[in-house]
């Protein structure tokens, strides 16, 4: 640090210590103190003192550094000195706006659920923390029975509000970098051949979510695209049908979004004679439950296929739930809803559909997701897209 000096003045009577400081890139910035002396006889030596005493709390750094910084270097001197803790709570209410409102309420109960309670004790400050603290986190966090794949998402977060911290110039590296990325579980997603999808249909058919279902085995939809599907992406003309929609869970309840998860994601297939009929069904039964249930019925979201009895958007997480009930009440092989995704993916690979095909079925911005599918004759994974 470059040393500070200066000398005495006197302005209006009074002595004052004109000091020379420097910003950080070296330009110098002149301060004036008032030394609470009158510029009388006898005050000279003792201003002198004063003035030493001034230019050695400069030079001793806390003095210098809090008088020499611009506002941002302040503020990015108080996050570094600031606890983990409180630097991520400010990271992810300032970074809600860049966010989905779902993704933000998983990254927040991430940081408050868990990673707060592990840090608070060791009261480390963000200049402070290093990988082995974090490691400390992931053992602690695998230990409490999450697994390696469920922990890496942890450390996603808390890459990614380090990241913003380097690029800020709080930090000057990343210490989730230093830190051993937890490893992933390799997950083999089970699925339904032909016969069992059958039954499936079979059983769900008076079931309130079979039209979910039957979009998601048909079309491989995801969660999240099955629930966004509106009458207007329907082309009963031209047999088309269009995923360009998508619900997602809320803190308030469902949410629906005009975006799907990437631009692949955008497709319009063909809509399959049963599935046109089964949802001309669906159509007219609702037409009725509006008529009959009056007032009871809302038509806040009558744009949508996917609602309820009483025309209530339907929320994600009971797509999940009502899912396994409707398994175990039927004594069916358990799987998750999203494995109808991996379903329709394999009986298309065992019917000679091509992966290009297939790909853009599904919306598979990457090949290597879509070879990544096993085909239900031989349990074998198709590996050549062609």
């Amino acid at each position: 640090m470059r040393k500070i000096t200066g000398h005495l003045t006197t302005k209006g009577g009074k002595y004052y210590a004109v000091i020379n400081l420097y910003d950080t890139d070296g330009n110098r910035k002149v301060k004036w103190q008032n030394l609470d002396l009158p510029d009388a006889k006898g005050n000279k030596r003792k201003a002198q003192e004063r003035l030493t005493e001034v230019l050695a709390k400069y030079n001793s750094g806390d003095l210098y550094l809090a008088e020499s910084m611009t506002p941002a270097e302040r503020e990015r001197n108080r996050i570094a000195d600031s606890l983990v803790e409180d630097y991520l709570l400010e990271w992810i209410e300032a970074h809600k706006i860049n966010i989905e409102e779902n993704t933000y309420e998983h990254y927040k109960s991430y940081i408050t659920g868990r990673i707060i309670p592990f840090l608070e004790p060791l009261k480390i400050k963000v200049k402070e923390i290093t990988g082995d603290e974090i490691n400390a986190l992931y053992q602690h966090l695998l230990n409490d029975g999450l697994s390696g794949t469920s922990v890496q998402r942890y450390h996603g977060v808390l890459h990614k509000a380090f990241k913003d911290a380097v690029k800020r110039r709080i930090i000057p590296a990343n210490p989730v970098d230093q830190a051993t990325r937890p490893k992933r579980e390799q997950f083999i997603a089970d699925y339904y051949n032909g016969e069992e999808i059958k039954k499936l249909l079979e059983v769900a058919k008076n079931d309130e979510i079979y039209i979910p279902i039957l979009l998601a085995a048909y079309y491989g939809l995801r969660r999240s695209e099955v629930l966004g599907i509106k009458w207007s992406a329907i082309d009963f003309t031209e047999n088309m049908i269009t995923i360009r929609h998508t619900v997602h869970s809320g803190k308030d309840g469902p949410i629906g979004k005009d975006r799907l998860k990437t631009k692949s994601s955008y497709r319009t297939l063909p809509l399959l004679p049963m599935i046109r009929e089964e949802l001309i069904k669906h159509q007219q039964a609702h037409t009725e439950l509006k008529r009959v249930m009056r007032k009871a019925y809302t038509t806040e979201y009558s744009e949508y296929v996917c609602v309820d009895a009483l025309g209530q958007l339907y929320d994600p997480d009971f797509i999940t739930t009502h899912f396994s009930i409707v398994l175990k009440r039927n004594n069916l092989k358990k799987i998750r809803f999203h494995d109808l995704r991996h379903s329709c993916a394999s009986l298309l690979v065992a019917q000679g559909v091509s992966m290009k095909l297939i790909q853009e079925w599904l919306g598979h911005s990457d090949m290597n997701t879509t070879v990544n599918v096993r085909n239900p004759h031989t349990n074998k994974l198709q590996v050549k897209a062609t």
